[in-house]
């Protein structure tokens, strides 16, 4: 009797634990994480199908660290788990690191190298990551057992990065000849023959495609642009009006529709587009000029001056930004040992931080020391010394930001008056007494 009840209870048991890991599979299913970590908490027996599960609800609840960490449980038990590797790859991914994802995706391809789903991954973040060589070797791999659109598209990306534009092009054309409604293929290879500057190319590739399907927003985003680049603005108009039709108001549609109408001298209209492009790119110097000339040729007229001031002042350096450029200009020539390249970046970093006279000091010591042209830094030096105050100068010495100890100003302008006497001491014994002083004149 005591057996019958024994079985009774172990089958009471094991019932009511299946029953458990189905609620938990339905909870999935049907994308109740919370629920379904809830009746994890439950189960005394840790499993690892049910650490997967647990991954599985954390990542659903974007709770990426925890789902990570989880997985290594699994991965730590059973290492070659390929579900567990992918997923993670897949948490590495959404967390932005995409190196840890491409090491889970190896893993995978270590232990299955023909698992076709993660070398197209490897592949991705290979690409991603701008490693285009190891991506087109790896394309070139996977296109040995497989031919498909998908592999082709991705070994024209790597030929795209590696700037290998003809093989690039070659490839995109080899998918469109077989799979013409490859509308990402078609989109493109227009943005390539875009950036080559092959417009007629790009809007022959794109009017193909229109074809067969005249609806498709990355086609025809490239359809428009190769049009206004081309200089068809009405045909580039009526291509942007129905990218904004169908609620593309994106910066880049509405920044080159903008251009476009005032092109075609409709400058309200170009000035309404080009305004909302301004708004999420408030400093391109592009869209603040052509909204400046708009504004200038309707009822805006005052806001067109302030946007080509705008403009101006975001083409124009400011003192700060060159000074800090010759700074570093006159350092690399310093360290490459070109002293007369070293003197001119530090006359131009002079034009534009007069105040700092120690710059006609240093100008000065290398004309003397460096290029043994004593005449030149005399006028240097001299003009230094004029820099010179005339109240009486108490020498200090301080530490500058880098912990060094910073010589006071008197410093540097009694070593230029010891340099100026050293040249004319010079210049005396090289020279001589003058010979109207021999002859008694």
């Amino acid at each position: 009797m005591k057996q019958i009840v024994t079985l009774i209870l172990l089958c009471v048991c094991a019932i009511t634990k299946a029953q458990g890991l189905v609620s938990i599979q339905e909870a999935i299913a049907n994308y109740d994480y919370e629920t379904a970590l809830k009746l994890i908490v439950k189960e005394k027996t840790v499993t690892t199908k049910l650490l997967f599960q647990k991954a599985q609800a954390l990542k659903g609840l974007n709770l990426l660290t925890d789902a990570l960490e989880t997985l290594r449980k699994v991965t730590t038990t059973e290492p070659e788990n390929q579900r567990a590797l992918v997923e993670m790859a897949e948490c590495y991914k959404l967390l932005g690191n995409f190196t840890g994802a491409l090491g889970c995706y190896e893993k995978v391809l270590q232990s299955n190298p023909i698992n076709k789903y993660a070398r197209l991954q490897q592949i991705n973040l290979l690409c991603s990551l701008e490693r285009f060589k190891v991506g087109k070797s790896a394309c070139e791999e996977l296109m040995k057992s497989d031919s498909s659109v998908v592999s082709k598209r991705l070994l024209a990306q790597c030929y795209e990065g590696l700037e290998e534009s003809d093989s690039a092009i070659t490839c995109y054309n080899t998918i469109l000849q077989t799979t013409p409604e490859d509308y990402l293929s078609a989109a493109r290879l227009a943005n390539l023959y875009i950036k080559i500057n092959k417009l007629e190319s790009a809007i022959k590739c794109t009017e193909a495609y229109r074809e067969r399907d005249t609806t498709n927003l990355f086609v025809n985003k490239q359809n428009a642009l190769a049009y206004c680049l081309n200089g068809d603005y009405p045909i580039a108009i009526k291509r942007y009006e129905y990218l904004v039709n169908q609620g593309d108001s994106s910066r880049l549609t509405c920044h080159y529709l903008g251009i476009c109408y005032y092109a075609t001298e409709d400058f309200y209209a170009a000035h309404d587009f080009l305004g909302i492009a301004l708004k999420s790119d408030p400093k391109n110097v592009n869209l603040l000029y052509y909204m400046a000339r708009a504004c200038a040729k309707t009822s805006w007229k005052k806001q067109g001056v302030e946007y080509m001031n705008q403009a101006i002042q975001l083409t124009i350096p400011s003192d700060t930004t060159l000074t800090r450029l010759y700074i570093g200009l006159a350092d690399c020539y310093k360290l490459a040992r070109m002293p007369q390249k070293q003197i001119e970046a530090l006359q131009e970093q002079y034009k534009y931080d007069s105040r700092n006279t120690k710059l006609l000091y240093q100008m000065g010591a290398l004309y003397q020391d460096a290029l043994k042209d004593n005449k030149k830094a005399e006028h240097y030096l001299e003009m230094y010394l004029k820099t010179k105050p005339k109240e009486n100068m108490e020498e200090t010495a301080q530490l500058n930001n880098k912990g060094e100890i910073e010589v006071g100003e008197t410093a540097y302008y009694n070593a230029a008056i010891k340099r100026l006497e050293q040249i004319r001491k010079d210049r005396f014994f090289k020279e001589g007494i003058p010979k109207r002083i021999e002859e008694g004149f």
